[in-house]
């Protein structure tokens, strides 16, 4: 069986199972056009090394000088390693390949400062721009859940929102009940005003599946930034301003639906304070 037929019956075996289907579609493209005309059994850590040596980004169809990110690297990778595992439980495989998996990439060190976000907020143009500009920098919350959020799930009542969608099977991508703050309230009222519809971010009443990139990036150059943020950034920034006002671990962790261990590999870095007693003491 060819790597390309194994492919295929990955992404067949997931179908109903992740919510991110296209983007597992999307990440087979390189693994399929490098490594595709393979059997299944002629993959290994030689053919892995050459697939990764010459895996440059492409810009207008045509490739670059560049290698992609490490980001990217390491989820294609694990698309490889599932498709074997898929393989080997159908018994298209004795034993799946060992392969080492590429090196993960530095955290994300840039965010954005409160004051940068509050320009980005202000250059939002459009009312569902800004209502998921304003969902993003009050809350932390991923721009998927920001979309899917129906008004059902805003209780005006208790002052919560809930980002956990009925009937959504469960992935890592945890997501959270948050408290409303004073100034998203303040934006979510005057949205509701305007709505005519049952999601909350929405065009014409109708929901936004294929993200707002273009809009998010003409509101960036709009607020005058010196560099180009992407909505994950945003949640990285909020959980940044917590580390720096001492927000305990397991309270971000909680608001943000982020795992404890991973906001303290990521962004302890941000708030030092810990260490500065170590500083202060030490003396040859």
């Amino acid at each position: 069986m060819t790597f390309a037929d194994c492919l295929k019956r990955h992404v067949d075996s997931r179908r109903g199972k992740v919510s991110a289907l296209k983007r597992l579609e999307e990440a087979i493209i390189p693994l399929h056009e490098g490594l595709g005309h393979l059997r299944i059994d002629q993959i290994n850590q030689r053919e892995w090394d050459r697939y990764a040596a010459t895996r440059f980004k492409k810009k207008g169809g045509k490739l670059t000088a560049n290698l992609v990110l490490p980001g990217t690297l390491r989820r294609e990778f694990n698309v490889l390693r599932a498709t074997f595992r898929r393989a080997w439980k159908d018994e298209f495989l004795v034993r799946p390949p060992e392969i080492e998996p590429p090196r993960d990439s530095a955290p994300r060190d840039r965010f954005l400062t409160k004051a940068e976000a509050k320009k980005l907020l202000d250059a939002c143009e459009t009312p569902h721009v800004r209502t998921f500009m304003a969902f993003a920098i009050y809350t932390g919350a991923r721009k998927g859940s920001i979309l899917a959020l129906t008004w059902d799930r805003v209780h005006w009542q208790t002052g919560l929102i809930d980002f956990q969608e009925p009937r959504r099977t469960l992935t890592g991508k945890r997501r959270a009940i948050v408290p409303m703050t004073k100034a998203l309230q303040k934006e979510m009222e005057e949205t509701f005003k305007l709505s005519n519809g049952d999601y909350v971010v929405h065009w014409h009443g109708k929901p936004i599946s294929n993200g707002l990139r273009w809009s998010f990036n003409k509101a960036c150059e709009r607020a005058g930034l010196t560099w180009r943020p992407t909505p994950h950034h945003l949640k990285h920034s909020v959980a940044s301003w917590f580390a720096m006002d001492k927000v305990p671990i397991d309270q971000a962790a909680d608001w943000l639906a982020t795992d404890p261990d991973t906001l303290r590999r990521v962004y302890r870095k941000f708030d030092l304070s810990y260490l500065r007693s170590i500083a202060d003491d030490f003396e040859l």
